[in-house]
């Protein structure tokens, strides 16, 4: 009952947070821990080791979808210093920061706190990011490190919760694990990549099509898995692939509910994954294990992850971030603060956190630290970043706000040139040409402003007068449907094309 509590927030909260200006991940946290303190509560909500194999899999994949290629050769050595370099140095820094405070812990302990709190949360930095307007090269850097460093993090995670339960380390099976992570990974995801796009071009069914998508991420995540390594990089891989080679492949009906099925799946998954921080919290905060220096331990390992950021990554945006202030060179120190402070932890924190075994050698402290890293950053940091943003005058410049504009012009202007070489060869005539012509001019904002000024304003009102209409067309379904005249199947589909023309008529009007 709590799970359904809990998504049914993800879909009320979410909204109303947006509206009053608050990150969606901070409110969804925070509904969680109300939630951990209604009486009858259980002790978790869903058993920590199902956490990363249910959440990390469809949340990698949303978000490499929605990346390119590009991106990532762009941006590789910054990327490859944030999501290798960054996660070494802040796992070895917490570590020397929680044996300091703390004695007791072991080194491998310590090791694997370090692993445990290093890799920020792709899903919060980006989310807040595209709320936020930031440039387009700032987002890609911030979702980049986020889908990269999982897979480095998880390698030393693995390694040192290892060495710690048997009190031994074999540098063999380490070197072992991270080679596969690392190089068999690509392979597995590209592997899965090319069988999905084979196999949804030859399925021609938008719910087949659909549901396959769904199943990739798990088959590249699990599959690696199996052969000994971390499956982060195998679903990078499969969904950069897919969102870029593979959109070809969907039936247009498929591609359509395709992207929204996955936005739908990423919101609810992401909301729930952060409104599971907060339950946790609030356990971990009760737990009569954790020691009463556990607040120490765990103020000490917050601030040595945000500042271990901060003085990595403010030298980087001088040295290896010059590409990135080469378009806009006076606010290249400015967008390294912005990278430094959007650090949130989230659910690659918590999953590996509470995947801790239950003998594991002082394991209440440091999960009660994981978890206090990821509310101090995700609230501190995730509330504040749009006062820093703000501050700094960070933010997406005209050029960018343009792209779509621009690219909807020119694929217009590709099927206005083959118009043209249509009806010079006499296969379309003067008629339907003017048609076509008016249609594009219609819904292509620059080729809009072209048209006299009464040509525009009759477009904006048959518009108006179309939304009514529909509006007459849906209640006559509707009728049809509830009375029983037409099955339930025919009136759902004629809804949905009336839908669909109600879409296209609000992009007309934008």
């Amino acid at each position: 009952m709590l799970i359904l509590v809990l998504l049914l927030s993800v879909v009320l909260v979410s909204p109303l947070a947006d509206r009053f200006g608050m990150p969606a991940p901070v409110a969804l946290t925070l509904v969680g821990a109300v939630l951990a303190t209604l009486p009858g509560a259980p002790g978790e909500l869903i058993e920590p080791h199902l956490v990363l194999p249910l959440f990390l899999p469809p949340l990698l994949f949303a978000a490499a979808q929605r990346s390119s290629r590009r991106n990532f050769t762009r941006n590789w050595k910054v990327l490859l210093a944030l999501a290798v370099g960054l996660v070494l140095v802040t796992t070895g820094v917490v570590a020397l920061v929680a044996r300091w405070v703390d004695p007791s812990l072991t080194v491998w302990a310590a090791i694997a706190l370090g692993a445990i709190v290093s890799p920020p949360d792709p899903v919060a930095a980006t989310s807040l990011a595209g709320r936020l307007g930031l440039p387009k090269r700032l987002v890609a850097v911030l979702e980049g490190e986020g889908l990269i460093n999982d897979a480095v993090a998880l390698v030393l995670y693995t390694t040192a919760v290892s060495a710690a339960m048997t009190d031994s380390f074999s540098l063999p099976d380490a070197v072992g694990m991270l080679a596969v992570s690392m190089l068999v990974a690509p392979l597995v995801g590209l592997a899965v990549g090319w069988v999905g796009r084979t196999l949804i071009s030859r399925l021609s069914d938008p719910r087949a099509e659909v549901g396959l998508s769904l199943l990739l991420p798990y088959a590249a995540y699990l599959g690696l898995e199996e052969l000994g390594g971390s499956g982060v990089l195998a679903v990078v891989v499969a969904g950069l692939m897919l969102g870029q080679a593979g959109s070809g492949a969907y039936t247009g009906a498929g591609f359509l509910a395709g992207g929204t099925v996955w936005r739908v799946a990423d919101w609810l998954v992401g909301g729930f994954a952060f409104g599971l921080v907060g339950f946790e919290l609030v356990r971990v905060v009760a737990d009569p294990d954790v020691p009463t220096y556990g607040a120490g331990v765990a103020g000490a390992v917050c601030l040595a992850a945000i500042v271990t950021r901060g003085l990595f990554v403010l030298p980087l945006g001088w040295v290896a971030g010059r590409r990135m202030r080469r378009s806009a060179a006076s606010h290249g120190w400015r967008e390294s603060v912005v990278v430094s402070w959007a650090g949130m932890r989230g659910v690659v924190t918590l999953a590996t956190a509470l995947a801790l075994p239950d003998d594991f050698p002082g394991r209440p402290v440091v999960l009660f630290a994981a978890i206090a890293v990821v509310v101090v950053t995700l609230v501190g940091q995730g509330l504040t970043l749009p006062w820093v943003v703000r501050s700094l005058g960070v933010r997406s410049s005209e050029e960018e706000r343009d792209e779509m504009d621009r690219a909807r012009s020119l694929a217009a202007g590709a099927a206005l040139a083959r118009l043209e070489e249509l009806h010079a060869d006499g296969r379309v005539d003067d008629e339907v040409a003017d048609v076509v012509r008016r249609r594009y001019a219609h819904a292509v904002p620059g080729l809009r402003q072209d048209l006299p000024a009464e040509v525009r304003q009759r477009i904006l009102d048959v518009t108006k007068v179309s939304r009514h209409l529909r509006d007459a067309e849906q209640a006559a379904v509707l009728g049809l449907r509830s009375d029983g005249e037409v099955s339930v199947e025919a009136a759902d589909r004629v809804l949905r094309d009336i839908a669909a023309r109600s879409v296209r008529d609000t992009y007309h009007t934008s």
